[in-house]
């Protein structure tokens, strides 16, 4: 395993009043073209309390030399290969010191410098997830996506994507994620904290922005609809077999027959009709950080 940091030279963060220490965790496999950029949101931010760790599942690109270019403002990183982006992911809760947790991985972002002061010197937290609205990036172009009221329908659609959300490091480190889920494992967890009572607080903010182009649900649909089924405990029944088998195989073809960007827009209207969007037109945001 290869290791560096702050955290190496025994630099470790210390405590600051009224600033609640917030833990990012950036998980990465071979993915030098998009790692700098979630970086630099990262470091650039304007909140001072922030604890950095980057997750590498064995990267044999240039991305532990991206990852080394910025080594004195990263708290810790780690190389070695896992088992998929959940282990690595529960890596960084074990890793995690902070008082609160948010998982900005390779190729998502903060949307702009101020989002962690916005949220952490104003936000209530009286909470045990604070979640936001997202920017999705498609191949077509921009769409903001404001989060759903966080409900029993959380077992269907995510209501807000998991970037966009903070969760007490406290909470994580007690139900990690279940690593034999490959896409579902952060609605799992959701799904579980809504269960068991716990708090969410709707931050009215734009947080991250997603790559909606490349992430792996958008190129894994059977896999999506069969863990969405593992979720709903109906994957052993007979009527979703069939649906799986002849619906989902189905429309699974006719993805793969259309050009992406014209699956995507479907889908986005999709969404629209379900979910509105922000007023404001995507467009005029600038999504570097």
């Amino acid at each position: 395993m290869l290791s560096g940091g702050l955290r190496s030279k025994a630099i470790t963060r210390r405590y600051q009043e009224n600033l609640p220490l917030v833990t990012v965790v950036t998980v990465v496999l071979n993915c030098e073209k998009t790692l700098e950029e979630t970086i630099l949101s990262v470091i650039n931010q304007t909140y001072t309390n922030i604890e950095y760790i980057i997750i590498d599942g064995g990267s044999t690109d240039c991305t532990l030399d991206i990852i080394r270019k910025y080594e004195d403002r990263i708290d810790h990183w780690i190389s070695e290969p896992d088992d998929g982006v959940y282990y690595a992911m529960n890596k960084g809760i074990d890793l995690a010191t902070g008082e609160w947790l948010n998982f900005m991985n390779s190729g998502d972002s903060f949307y702009n410098k101020t989002i962690l002061q916005n949220v952490f010197e104003t936000e209530n937290m009286d909470a045990d997830i604070i979640y936001g609205d997202t920017l999705r990036i498609y191949s077509f172009g921009p769409f903001m996506e404001k989060a759903r009221p966080v409900n029993n329908s959380i077992k269907k659609r995510m209501a807000f994507s998991h970037q966009s959300s903070f969760v007490k490091t406290k909470l994580m480190k007690e139900c990690k994620f279940d690593v034999t889920y490959r896409i579902c494992g952060d609605q799992l967890f959701f799904c579980d904290c809504y269960t068991n009572n716990k708090k969410f607080i709707y931050c009215p903010l734009v947080i991250a922005v997603y790559d909606s182009k490349n992430g792996i649900s958008s190129n894994n649909y059977l896999l999506l609809d069969y863990e969405l089924a593992r979720i709903n405990g109906v994957e052993k029944k007979m009527t979703w077999k069939i649906k799986y088998k002849v619906f989902c195989n189905f429309k699974s073809l006719i993805k793969k027959m259309l050009p992406k960007f014209i699956v995507q827009k479907i889908e986005v209207s999709i969404h629209m009709r379900q979910c509105a969007p922000l007023k404001s037109s995507p467009f005029k945001y600038n999504i570097k950080p």
